[in-house]
């Protein structure tokens, strides 16, 4: 049989070849002496073709000298070669200009940029072809295939409880508790969450969001029904409202590059090594055929760099291309559309009212569009009863030069109009980078966060430089001129300094002037020292309207996979003194911290716990903070078995068989895995290892299918208490399944039941071994000898 479809298809060209050589000598056979010369003609790579219609023949392609391992299918036609727009996509060939005819082929001497040669002799097409008419091998950075992201069925419920046993001020001991609770299905989300306060003079419950969401992969959408935030611009402002939200969701496809690329890529004489380089860091290496490539992963840049292609000629000499970059993520590529539609009503007093809803519905629309790859076009609109707003914008990338952007917005309700206008600008490259952006607005512009009790800045300019400095640090100065008709006007100027000093050591330096209070100013400057093992130590001294202050800090973080971490400052600014002591633990159940705290002579304390209660797969299960993905992992009930995440130890399954996994990415490759060599020795796992994508906010049950069975090596002798021999087989009588009997008369079957009976067929009379596997007999154990008992043989039919 045929191991692989090429193998077959090299073989049917063969037969198809000499089938075909028979029958056309066959075909003529009073003028052999004509059809030899027209043969031996048609086998020369110039020669012309047979004229006779000899229907489909099977060929190995041949593309500029270099065999592409194909054996593609032909139609011989009136001395002319055919064949279909798949078989041609499938050796390489570029066919999205072409049209096939009314039977579905191509004719190969109609291809503009195409040349062929068919050898009978060796049963080849040959074709030499342009780089325009091939297809690009396509290389990727991703060399694992995305898994599709599920969501199983449980509840979560995170908590955070604040006590404060003692307080600074006169109130009693309070207590804090935001909760969430969140039910998961492959339907949607359903979360609900708010903050209950205990405490000497109020106690009271505030709900803060209540919704239900249902993402679509397929559709890269996501319907959220419930509390919800609008989608908003660069020159927009979000808002709260209850009521629906339809948008389009890119983080549904974490591998799905929305902003315009440049081609990188390039063409192979031979088959050769292709090497990238980004602003001289070597981001990919891989192998590439003959013909032209492309590379089809982003680079990890932003802003402005340069690209170089490295791959070898003919000669074995290295051929290099550059290519400008310039990339920014707020573009999108072309044709890609990102849209936001929201309906309710504007929320009002979130945090303090649980139901505090407008009386008039509001729209909030948004919509980006790649019209090109240099050009992002931009809209939005939005209205209630008081108010209705509309704007358009753009971004564009000026080649290598950077980004302009701009915007403009009509607002006009309650008899009033106003409008307001965007401008800037932004260049980054590894050694210079400057952003400078500004707004204003005119007459009375206001929006849906202006109804809800949020005024509209009157104008704005923010500038920011920053350039490297030696070989780690960086300088940057900025600008912020704020006109705020509640604040007034600022206008504050700003220099900062950092760098890395030696390899323990960083220090950072700022200072700021506000221009409209010449009272409003500040330096500060912080020296960091990592002293190992996740602890550091900091000293700062600085000045803020004439206030000097001085603090000194050290901090330990506590491991991911649990441990203890501290932390404990000092503080004194002016005359006022701070101390702070905090103790910090986390485990897989969860964090806690407790922490003291003196500020000038009077004492508070605090306890902080953080965790969550999953319910899911029949088990209850307490752990870490689940605020996106997480795995349920089961072992079939089989406890105290090591789950790694990553290759993390994440800790064993508890009594169970299950181990709760925090932490996962949604819609990303997750592996989790577990130690198959901690399980019973009568155990068969099909896999020790699951690559899952769980949905948002959801869990997957990652379950492990382990199987125990009843097995035992036995030790079978004749009656004479021979072993019996060697490559003689035994036969399990219940089920007819067979199994080799090696040295000494040894045997392992993996299927038996209480009661057993074994047949021995080929030996010398043949017999039978009757056993009972006992109750307590452990896992594989071993019994013997048991002895086969000769049986009459059987005779023939």
């Amino acid at each position: 049989m045929c191991n692989a479809g090429t193998t077959c298809r090299r073989v049917l060209a063969v037969g198809c070849g000499l089938a075909l050589a028979v029958s056309a000598a066959a075909q003529e056979p009073h003028n052999a002496s004509t059809d030899a010369p027209a043969l031996l003609a048609a086998t020369r790579p110039d020669g012309p073709l047979p004229t006779a219609g000899l229907g489909d023949i099977y060929l190995e392609a041949i593309i500029n000298g270099t065999s592409t391992q194909i054996i593609a299918r032909f139609r011989l036609h009136d001395g002319r070669l055919s064949t279909t727009a798949d078989e041609l996509r499938a050796i390489g060939i570029r066919v999205d200009d072409l049209q096939p005819n009314a039977n579905g082929l191509i004719a190969l001497d109609g291809i503009p940029g195409l040349r062929y040669v068919y050898d009978v002799r060796t049963q080849q097409a040959q074709f030499a072809l342009d780089d325009t008419r091939r297809v690009p091998n396509v290389l990727s950075y991703q060399t694992q295939r995305r898994v599709a992201a599920t969501s199983g069925t449980g509840l979560v419920l995170n908590y955070d409880a604040y006590l404060q046993p003692t307080t600074l001020g006169p109130g009693g001991p309070s207590l804090g508790l935001f909760s969430e609770q969140r039910v998961f299905h492959p339907g949607g989300v359903f979360a609900n969450s708010g903050v209950a306060v205990f405490g000497s003079s109020a106690h009271r419950y505030t709900r803060l969001d209540t919704s239900w969401s249902h993402s679509d992969a397929d559709r890269l959408t996501t319907l959220a029904v419930g509390d919800t935030v609008t989608s908003s611009l660069s020159w927009s402002r979000a808002v709260r409202l209850g009521g629906m939200q339809w948008r389009r969701n890119f983080a549904l496809r974490p591998d799905l590059v929305t902003y315009p690329l440049p081609a990188l890529g390039g063409s192979a004489a031979v088959p050769t090594a292709v090497d990238l380089y980004v602003n001289n860091v070597r981001q990919f290496t891989g192998q590439v055929g003959s013909g032209p490539f492309v590379l089809n992963n982003a680079p990890a840049i932003t802003g402005a760099g340069q690209a170089v292609i490295v791959v070898k000629d003919a000669l074995g000499r290295d051929v290099v291309t550059s290519v400008p970059l310039y990339i920014d993520t707020r573009l999108l590529a072309a044709g890609l559309l990102d849209y936001a539609v929201e309906l309710g009503f504007l929320r009002n007093n979130y945090g303090v009212r649980s139901f505090d809803y407008a009386s008039s519905p509001a729209l909030s629309t948004s919509t980006r569009y790649g019209l090109t790859s240099s050009l992002t076009l931009e809209g939005h609109a939005e209205a209630t009863r008081s108010v209705a707003n509309a704007g358009g914008g753009a971004l564009v990338r000026l080649g290598q030069d950077g980004v302009l952007s701009g915007a403009a917005a009509y607002s006009q309700g309650d008899g009033q109009s106003g409008a307001q206008g965007t401008i800037g600008y932004q260049y980054r490259t590894p050694i210079f980078n400057v952003d400078v952006q500004g707004m204003r607005s005119f007459g009375t512009y206001r929006d849906l966060a202006s109804a809800a009790g949020a005024p509209f800045l009157r104008s704005l300019l923010r500038t920011t430089v920053s350039v490297p400095a030696g070989r780690s640090g960086s300088v940057a100065a900025s600008y912020i001129g704020v006109s705020d008709p509640v604040t007034g006007r600022s206008r504050i100027v700003s220099l900062s300094y950092s760098t890395q000093v030696g390899r323990d050591f960083s220090l950072s330096a700022s200072a700021y002037q506000d221009l409209a209070d010449s009272r409003a100013r500040g330096v500060l400057m912080t020296l960091t020292m990592a002293l190992g093992n996740d602890t550091s130590t900091a000293v700062g001294v600085g000045t803020d309207h004439g206030h000097t202050s001085a603090t000194v800090s050290a901090i330990r973080t506590p491991e991911y996979g649990g441990g203890f971490g501290w932390q404990l400052q000092a503080n004194q600014t002016g005359s006022d003194r701070r101390s702070l002591a905090q103790l910090n633990y986390r485990s897989r159940y969860g964090d806690a911290f407790v922490a003291a705290q003196e500020v000038n002579g009077q004492t508070s304390t605090a306890v902080d716990l953080t965790g969550s209660v999953v319910v899911m797969d029949g088990d209850v299960l307490p752990g870490r903070r689940i605020n996106d993905g997480f795995a349920l992992v089961s072992t079939e009930g089989i406890p105290n078995v090591p789950v790694t995440f990553e290759n993390r130890l994440m800790g064993r399954t508890n009594a169970g068989g299950h181990l709760l996994v925090p932490d996962l990415v949604s819609y990303e490759n997750n592996r989790v895995a577990i130690d198959p060599l901690v399980l019973p020795i009568n155990a068969k796992l099909d896999t020790s290892t699951m690559t899952i994508a769980p949905a948002d906010r959801s869990g997957v049950l990652a379950r492990f299918r382990i199987e125990t069975f009843r097995g035992a090596q036995l030790r079978l002798v004749d009656a004479q208490d021979q072993p019996l021999p060697a490559g003689s087989t035994a036969t399990l009588v219940r089920n007819g399944q067979r199994y080799p009997i090696g040295y000494d008369g040894l045997a392992f079957i993996d299927t038996l039941d209480t009661e057993n009976t074994v047949r021995v067929d080929d030996v010398s009379p043949p017999c039978v071994v009757q056993f009972t596997y006992p109750a307590d007999a452990g896992a594989l154990p071993t019994f013997g000898p048991l002895r086969c008992v000769p049986q009459p043989q059987r005779g023939a039919p």
